[in-house]
């Protein structure tokens, strides 16, 4: 099962934490344990909020979510801590035996005494309204008041006669909420995690330095400036001159414009001359914003209106003063790019977008540099590609797989070389095993083919397994490791509904499935037929999908029949 949802979509997290807690519910009637599901779904809730690392538990992670995280925001009918308490020790034994605990977690004996040592503060903390957030204080005015907080009328209502002081509530506690709520609780509030950046090597940023407009042109104006020009004789634009006054290679002496006699090593080293001019386009704060917002994904201009503000024509034109300094390229926009242009634009039809705006901005090596450099100048955590060789590969592949394929490439390259061969096998065959997430899977044995015959036979060793084997199966017979004759059909419809089941909880429904539909009619039927006793775990979703979403009538009723077949019960 995936266990890493760092910046996924809340949608994609909802689903895998409804996974869990049914895998949860399953294994705790098995192991007779009490499970509360709105504690536990509380706790991955948690998990999501910090970092999206649903398995990575220690004694301070357990002690923001208990005794910080909880009274914020978690409105529990029985808050004692026998009830909660012994639903988050369930729930680590639970990951503990389905082997779901990250390598860097502290081990369960470890957290199950940490949790029977914290149960006092735990009471207290829940029951102190100073530890309440906004929202919580509300609920449990509202509650306490026989006002249900989710009717937004009669929420609205409890309020306004609070407001006009019909009801009473502790005002001073009220403010001091308030106060804490709007200046920011950053152990209790979601963090969003720091983009990865890709920085390049010093040989490439000289290289992307030497080709920007900026470079050149100031080494070329220093060079007219000579020993010295009047500033009358100057024609540059103002902005310009100013630039390369801040970027410290002229100045102003008795009226002249000089050559600064320092700046001969600046001039000729590319990277140092382009970061000593980029600070005067990032002293506006627009084009600084615009860096920092490009370094998590790309954006048309119509996605930077909404982020930034302002029109599109003063968008454009930020865009293009970046362009001259290296930091950005611009591209039109593709057909994927589409529904994003809609939605941001406001409009039904991609011909009212404005044909100048149907483009999409995208930082070039120096932007992602410029950008990193500014993330550190303002105390802010970063994250390059280097500094997830230390990682698993569970969050080295969901924090790169979205990237490009050769930063993908090239942080494999990295986490490989971090570890020895032995150790990287193991790692990558016990994610193989565990994971549910199709393209992680296949990312391991792409690894583990890296790493020469061991690798491959790490792979080959997976056969059997009932989750990795097919999609093992699948790789060795594409790689010419095996005849066809040993994937059996049960393997390769397996593998399929692997590869539909992940697109489905990534794409959606109708994306996922437009490949499919496209296939001849009785190969999709047969497929609909193995997916019954394949044995997958995600046959009921995939089928589900295809009798909602498949625009063929005939093939929707047939996995209509599938599932009536698989379970015994109508849809």
């Amino acid at each position: 099962m995936r266990m890493v949802y760092t910046g996924a979509d809340e949608e994609e997290f909802i689903d895998a934490r409804q996974r869990l807690l049914v895998e949860l519910d399953a294994w705790s009637q098995m192991r007779q344990r009490v499970v509360d599901p709105v504690v536990a779904g509380a706790m991955l809730d948690f998990r999501f909020e910090r970092d999206g690392l649903l398995g990575r538990w220690t004694r301070d992670i357990l002690r923001n979510a208990l005794l910080v995280w909880f009274p914020r925001k978690v409105v529990l009918l029985d808050p004692h801590s026998s009830a909660v308490l012994s639903t988050v020790e369930a729930l680590m034994d639970f990951f503990d035996d389905a082997d779901l605990l990250d390598e860097r977690s502290e081990q369960p004996a470890v957290l199950r005494t940490y949790l029977t040592a914290i149960a006092d503060r735990f009471d207290s903390a829940m029951n102190e309204p100073s530890n309440f957030g906004l929202a919580k204080f509300w609920a449990v005015a509202m509650a306490e008041h026989g006002i249900d907080p989710l009717n937004e009328v009669a929420a609205q209502a409890f309020i306004d006669r609070v407001r006009r002081g019909e009801v009473e509530v502790d005002q001073t506690l009220l403010h001091d909420l308030a106060y804490r709520h709007y200046q920011g609780d950053p152990d209790a509030e979601a963090a969003a995690p720091s983009p990865v950046f890709p920085l390049a090597s010093a040989e490439r940023l000289a290289a992307e330095a030497e080709v920007t407009a900026v470079v050149p042109q100031l080494r070329r104006f220093v060079e007219w400036v000579g020993e010295g020009r009047d500033l009358a004789e100057i024609s540059a634009p103002a902005e310009f001159v100013t630039m390369a006054k801040r970027a410290g290679v002229v100045r102003v002496y008795r009226g002249r414009l000089v050559p600064v006699k320092k700046a001969a090593r600046r001039l000729a080293d590319p990277v140092e001359l382009w970061r000593a001019a980029v600070g005067s386009i990032l002293a506006n704060p627009l084009a600084a914003e615009m860096v920092t917002e490009l370094a998590s994904e790309p954006a048309t201009i119509p996605m930077l209106v909404e982020m930034l503000g302002g029109d599109g024509s003063t968008i454009l034109r930020v865009v293009a003063r970046l362009a001259e300094y290296g930091l950005v390229e611009i591209f039109p926009a593709g057909e994927e790019h589409e529904e994003d242009l809609l939605d941001f634009a406001g409009v039904d039809y991609l011909d009212d977008v404005p044909e100048e705006e149907r483009q999409v901005v995208q930082l070039l090596p120096l932007g992602v540099q410029a950008a990193y450099e500014l993330r550190v100048a303002e105390g802010e955590p970063v994250l390059t590609v280097a500094d997830l060789a230390g990682e698993t590969a569970e969050v080295l592949f969901a924090r790169l797989a979205p990237l490009d394929a050769q930063v993908l490439d090239e942080g494999a390259a990295t986490w490989l070389r971090a570890r020895d061969p032995e150790r990287a096998i193991a790692e990558l065959s016990a994610l193989a095993r565990r994971t549910d997430d199709f393209e992680h899977r296949m990312l391991t044995f792409r690894l583990l083919a890296r790493l020469g015959g061991d690798g491959v036979a790490a792979i080959a060793g997976l056969r059997d397994h009932s989750a990795a084997g097919p999609a093992a199966l699948t790789w060795l017979f594409d790689a010419g490791l095996i005849d066809r004759s040993e994937v059996a059909g049960r393997d390769r419809t397996y593998s399929k509904v692997d590869l539909l089941a992940a697109d489905i909880r990534t794409e959606g429904r109708e994306k996922a499935l437009a490949d499919f539909a496209s296939q001849p009619r009785p190969d999709q039927l047969l497929f609909l037929a193995g997916a019954t006793i394949c044995g997958h775990p995600s046959a009921r979703e995939v089928l589900e999908s295809v009798v909602v979403a498949h625009p063929d009538r005939a093939v929707s009723n047939a996995a209509r029949k599938a599932l009536d077949w698989l379970h015994d019960e109508p849809f």
